[in-house]
């Protein structure tokens, strides 16, 4: 009899303790994870620049700033295009810089603040530019099937937004680097 308890209550044991172990580890993978192309970027900041010719310029809320932002984002990796370049979000928070799955540049780490937030830790890899990289905060995001939108700032060197503004010319005195407020659109890869 108390053999035959002993088997029952270990019995018990093993389906409380050890089942629930079973259980589908895919529930803790992140709903980041995957494989993201740059499709749009607008300001959402007004972008006070200053130029030999007009003096201080405004760049609008909603100026396109796709190309500049693929440009110091994916510039990095030698792709033919930028649209053939994106951003690998892996599931032990590695972050990739990818061209057409060919040679992954190890560009840093990322981590899920919130369902709505990210942070994406770049190192000097990913941003040559910066010896020590940056980290870039991606807010309000709204996840979906197709990919990520969200709110960002980044640091612009002067030679990008130069070439924003072109045939315009940037004053002696405007800034090394300009930070740039806007929304972001990725799609999934």
């Amino acid at each position: 009899m108390k053999n035959s308890n002993f088997k029952r209550l270990a019995a018990i044991f093993i389906l409380v303790v050890l089942i629930p172990g079973c259980k589908d580890d895919n529930n803790n993978i992140s709903e980041f994870v995957g494989n993201y192309v740059i499709n749009h970027a607008e300001l959402t900041d007004v972008l006070t620049v200053s130029t030999i010719e007009n003096g201080d310029v405004p760049l609008a809320v909603g100026t396109d700033i796709t190309l500049l932002i693929q440009t110091a984002l994916l510039s990095a990796v030698n792709c033919s295009s930028a649209d053939k370049s994106y951003v690998e979000l892996r599931e032990d928070y590695s972050l990739y810089l990818s061209c057409e799955e060919a040679n992954p540049l190890n560009a840093g780490t990322w981590e899920e603040v919130s369902s709505t937030s990210l942070k994406l830790n770049m190192n000097n890899a990913a941003i040559p530019s910066s010896p020590t990289g940056f980290v870039l905060t991606v807010t309000d995001i709204v996840n979906d099937q197709t990919g990520l939108t969200g709110k960002t700032s980044v640091p612009l060197p002067k030679t990008l937004i130069s070439a924003l503004i072109a045939p315009l010319t940037l004053t002696q005195t405007a800034p090394i680097i300009f930070i740039a407020k806007f929304s972001v659109e990725f799609s999934r890869k």
